[in-house]
C-alpha cells in the first residue's frame, strides 16, 4: 500500500490519538487531500535525522482549528502498523512511503499479565493525573490491544514508544511496559510525596 508520509518526532499507536498543528506547505497539501478522500497517511519516528521504518497509519478525526493561511489544529487517530518498504517521490509535494502491515503474532493474550500491567499503570495515572484520569480496567473487552492503551500516560520516553511499537506479541509489548512501571514508580511516590510536604508547609501529611 502506497501512503503520504509525515515524519515527525513522536510515536503513534493503533487506537490512540495525537494532537497536531500542521503549518508546512507539504504537510498541509497531505492533510487536506487525506480529508478530501477520506484517507490516511503515515507517521514514522524521525529522530537525529534518521526515520524509523515501522510507524503507524493514521486518520483525521477532527480538525479543530483553521487558519487563514491553511495553518490547521487537527487530531489524528492511529489505525494500523506498517513497515516502510520504500519511498518514492512523484508529482506530489511530500513522500509517498510502499508500506506493509505489520501484525501481531498468533499468541493469546495472558490476562494475568494484562492485570498486573493495569495495576502499576493506574497507579500511575492515580499519581499524575488523579481520580478523573485515563484508568484502564481489565475485565474489559479488548477494543484495542492493551499495551498500546496504556503506553502514551506510562511516562515511556520516545525510545522506548517505538521499540514497543515495533514489537509483534502484546504479552512482550506489556512486559516491556510492566518492567518500565516497577522501575518509575516508587520515583513517582517519592516525588509526590515529596509535592505533599512542600504543600503543606513542611510537614509531612498525616494519613488517616
Amino acid at each position: 500500500m502506497n501512503i503520504g508520509l509525515f515524519p515527525l518526532n513522536l510515536v503513534l499507536f493503533p487506537g490512540t490519538q495525537v494532537p497536531l498543528h500542521v503549518y508546512e506547505t507539504r504537510y498541509k497539501a497531505l492533510v487536506n487531500e487525506c480529508l478530501a478522500g477520506g484517507e490516511i497517511f503515515g507517521i514514522n519516528l524521525v529522530e537525529q535525522g534518521h526515520m524509523f521504518p515501522i510507524g503507524c497509519a493514521a486518520r483525521v478525526v477532527a480538525v479543530t482549528q483553521k487558519y487563514d493561511d491553511g495553518r490547521m489544529d487537527i487530531i489524528a487517530e492511529g489505525t494500523h502498523r506498517y513497515v516502510l518498504l520504500g519511498i518514492r517521490e512523484d508529482n506530489k509535494p511530500y513522500a509517498i512511503g510502499e508500506t506493509e502491515d505489520v501484525l501481531d503474532d498468533d499468541e493469546p493474550i495472558d490476562t494475568g499479565l494484562v492485570e498486573k500491567c493495569a495495576a502499576m499503570y493506574n497507579q500511575i495515572i492515580d499519581l499524575v493525573y488523579g481520580s478523573g484520569g485515563p484508568h484502564f480496567e481489565p475485565d474489559q473487552s479488548f477494543e484495542m490491544m492493551p499495551s498500546f492503551f496504556m503506553a502514551p500516560k506510562s511516562g515511556l520516553s520516545t525510545d522506548q514508544k517505538q521499540r514497543l511499537l515495533e514489537t509483534v506479541t502484546e504479552n512482550d509489548r506489556l512486559e516491556l511496559i510492566l518492567d518500565h512501571l516497577n522501575d518509575i514508580v516508587p520515583t513517582v511516590r517519592q516525588v509526590e510525596l515529596v509535592q505533599r510536604v512542600i504543600r503543606s508547609d513542611g510537614y509531612f501529611p498525616v494519613r488517616q
